[in-house]
């Protein structure tokens, strides 16, 4: 009879209500979603270093190969593995943003990578060249030099530069004219990376995972407020239940 009482019901529920909201309550949505937001945000700084890299590239001057190299791996492994990230976190019942939006990232930095590794490996080879010629004017010096100087600098600042009227020898002229055209190559190459897709790819996953940590947060700041009140309910459905049992 006392089993039957609709007072043990509410409590049963009250309990289970709570024990939901518990198990709730402890699950690492928010960390998640911040150790997403700080990956997008290191790969920013990473991309922006990387940048900074290809610039001293560009220009020629104290360029380490190999720490650009190791640059441009370490943003190809942060596409790679971005693209696993989420497919376990979908597999694991989480909120994940847009399969398109992931692939168009992953695209995006791997495409921005291998036209960064040919452009360095180009440049650097061109530099090689340059500095040969550079070497050949000082040898050979003559009214043109100075006018051939510019241009030269000009060309290694990554500015299009073409040979004009100059007055050089053959062989000469055909040489600096053979540099001047790659260099007008690697400066239409360089608006293939340098551009915001990357970026504005990985833009658009870090607003998502803001806006996802934003929503876990202001539901665990509310979490408390209803156990209190759960509780509270609780507590005063086991005294009716207590005095109804013994009526």
């Amino acid at each position: 009879m006392k089993i039957q009482t609709p007072w043990i019901w509410l409590v049963i529920v009250l309990t289970i209500c709570l024990t939901a909201l518990f198990y709730v309550s402890q699950k690492p949505q928010v960390a998640v979603y911040s150790q997403y937001v700080k990956s997008l945000c290191d790969y920013q700084f990473a991309d922006a270093s990387l940048m900074r890299s290809m610039e001293r590239v560009r220009s020629g001057y104290e360029v380490d190969s190999a720490e650009v190299l190791s640059q441009m791996m370490t943003l190809r492994e942060v596409a790679l593995s971005f693209e696993n990230g989420i497919q376990k976190l979908e597999q694991t019942g989480f909120s994940t943003p847009p399969e398109k939006s992931v692939a168009q990232f992953k695209s995006s930095v791997l495409a921005k990578v291998s036209c960064l590794q040919r452009y360095l490996s180009e440049r650097t080879a061109w530099t090689s060249e340059l500095e040969n010629v550079y070497r050949l004017m000082e040898m050979n010096s003559s009214d043109v030099d100075l006018s051939l100087l510019r241009k030269l600098d000009s060309a290694r600042a990554g500015y299009a530069v073409s040979l004009g009227n100059l007055d050089l020898n053959e062989a000469f002229d055909k040489r600096v004219d053979a540099l001047l055209q790659k260099n007008l190559d690697l400066h239409n190459a360089w608006s293939q990376f340098d551009n915001d897709k990357a970026l504005s790819a990985s833009d658009e996953l870090l607003h998502f995972f803001q806006m996802e940590n934003l929503k876990e947060i202001s539901l665990s700041a509310q979490i408390p407020l209803a156990f209190y009140f759960l509780s509270l309910v609780l507590l005063l459905a086991t005294f009716f239940f207590i005095f109804k049992s013994k009526q």
